[in-house]
């Protein structure tokens, strides 16, 4: 996850229209027709490019329209994954063009500020990332860390074959912003598919150049965003590394076993109703995203048979609802 440190800042209303009108000098006529077409939100959400980040936003969108926000916009390079939602009017682009529009009509746009630069790393959260998230858009009180995703009844009912099953994915290097010190061992993971083959069906899930688990049924690469996520709302449990799919997984009321190590705490990213493998050596959460002094000694401390044990587990457990984390703000 590409994290940076934030601030919320909502510069006076007045000086933020002027600098707006100033930055958009010589493209009245595409601001005109945006004002005509969609007319202006009263805020606009973008925290984050990756696709995990974004899903997070969902959390955000859907507290504020809790609080009666009534037209909200976001920022993002993965519209598919905002259709059908009912928290969110009208999704667009990374383009500087949208800020200052929106700033224009009065609306707001939280932005982030860099805080210290850390090498090869983020600045740690100081509570979930939902939780920072929300508080940059303002948001006070009761909040649930949870992402949302809609999915059709077409697209359910499609990928219904899965129920049951066990979703895997082998590595997270295939992501936009791919980060060493989140992957636990191919090997191991392999190790683990043998011990469960004989009692699970098992999917594997992600990028085309993760590495190929023998015993699992293969949709690497295979798979839209959308068809992953009515696989997951399918299958009985996801097993994986932190990063998309985990929060995916939650979307869609999907369980999961996750292997943390610990460059990051279950705390400042995951979810309580999953079991989250997490070594909480001296060192960590590190939030470095590749390099380590300790030769990832947290992902290593992470065996095989933990992981088993946690399937198995997450395997007896009643499934639906998954309970909710709340947070006061």
């Amino acid at each position: 996850m590409n994290h940076r440190v934030v601030r919320l800042a909502f510069p006076g209303a007045l000086y933020a229209r002027a600098a707006a009108v100033w930055h958009l000098r010589g493209q009245f006529t595409r601001l005109a027709s945006q004002a005509f077409q969609h007319g202006w939100p009263e805020m606009l959400i973008a925290f984050g490019a990756a696709p995990g980040d974004t899903l997070l936003c969902s959390a955000v969108l859907h507290e504020l329209r809790q609080r009666t926000r009534k037209k909200l916009w976001i920022m993002s390079g993965h519209a598919e994954l905002f259709e059908g939602n009912p928290d969110v009017n009208r999704v667009v682009p990374f383009d500087d063009f949208f800020r200052d529009y929106v700033r224009v009509g009065g609306g707001q746009v939280p932005y982030w500020d860099s805080g210290p630069v850390v090498p090869d790393g983020d600045q740690p959260p100081k509570q979930h990332l939902i939780a920072e998230f929300c508080e940059y858009a303002g948001v006070e009180g009761p909040i649930k860390l949870r992402p949302y995703l809609q999915l059709r009844d077409e697209e359910i009912a499609k990928s219904a074959w899965a129920e049951g099953m066990i979703a895997i994915q082998s590595s997270g290097l295939g992501a936009q912003f791919p980060m060493l010190n989140k992957q636990w061992y191919p090997e191991r993971f392999q190790a683990l598919v043998n011990r469960l083959a004989g009692g699970w069906k098992l999917i594997q899930l992600g990028s085309k150049t993760d590495p190929l688990l023998s015993g699992t049924l293969d949709l690497r690469g295979k798979t839209t965003i959308r068809e992953t996520a009515a696989l997951l709302h399918h299958c009985r449990l996801y097993v994986g590394n932190v990063g998309f799919l985990m929060h995916l997984a939650r979307a869609v009321e999907c369980p999961s076993v996750i292997v943390y190590g610990g460059r990051e705490a279950p705390g400042q990213s995951g979810y309580g109703c999953n079991l989250n493998l997490y070594s909480a050596l001296p060192c960590a959460p590190c939030w470095l995203w590749n390099k380590c002094a300790y030769n990832r000694a947290c992902m290593d401390r992470v065996t095989v048979e933990d992981v088993t044990a946690a399937v198995q587990e997450m395997m007896a457990r009643p499934r639906n609802p998954l309970p909710e984390d709340v947070l006061t703000l």
